[in-house]
């Protein structure tokens, strides 16, 4: 009688492999998969998110402000690697939910974070995750704009959605899309733009620096 053993090699995940490296656009200039780099490099993403959510203006008669806030996230998706990425924008969101007042106009706290823009900002997370897993999967350079393109286009199904399971008495009722989502194509067309450009000119700059 013949005794089959099956030998199953198993992975375990050690502390360690949270600080990988994921050769990234980043790991071209820095490598993120130290402690201090990691921590550092989520730090700086706040700070600019931070930043780039005060830069806003409002339309007439809608709650939810044209933002820097996507060009953010769009280029930290084309910048980090999926675990940095995700280490990121959880951080900024969190630290957000709390209380501080790192969201567009200087709010924060968790009735902020699950209002009218909510949506949006949970749409932030899908987004940026999303772009930095297919950018490392080869939609990067010249190509990150597709990845981009997708993760702006996930920022709107889950605010849709979300807008659409809860009522904050806006949108108006049968204006979900001409409230919610055309104002904001043209500013989000730019961003794409002007985010892929960034991207592409960095990928080069770390060929010049091999």
């Amino acid at each position: 009688m013949v005794s089959i053993k099956k030998i199953k090699s198993k992975k375990r995940i050690s502390f360690k492999d949270l600080f990988s490296d994921e050769n990234a656009l980043i790991d071209q200039f820095i490598k993120s998969n130290t402690l201090l780099n990691t921590i550092s490099l989520v730090g700086l993403f706040i700070v600019f998110q931070y930043l780039f959510s005060q830069i806003r203006f409002f339309i007439p008669d809608n709650p939810v402000p044209v933002t820097m806030q996507t060009f953010g996230i769009l280029l930290v998706g084309g910048l980090y690697g999926p675990r940095l990425t995700l280490l990121s924008i959880f951080s900024y969101m969190i630290i957000g939910i709390i209380g501080v007042p790192v969201f567009q106009s200087h709010n924060g706290g968790i009735d902020y974070f699950f209002g009218v823009t909510g949506g949006y900002l949970i749409g932030f997370i899908f987004a940026s995750v999303i772009i930095s897993i297919l950018s490392n999967s080869g939609l990067k350079k010249g190509l990150s704009i597709w990845a981009m393109i997708i993760g702006n286009l996930m920022i709107y199904v889950t605010a849709l959605v979300w807008l659409t399971v809860y009522d904050f008495g806006w949108p108006e009722k049968g204006k979900l899309f001409s409230q919610a989502v055309y104002p904001f194509l043209i500013g989000d067309f730019i961003k794409l733009i002007l985010a892929s450009l960034s991207i592409n000119i960095l990928w080069k700059l770390s060929n010049k620096n091999k």
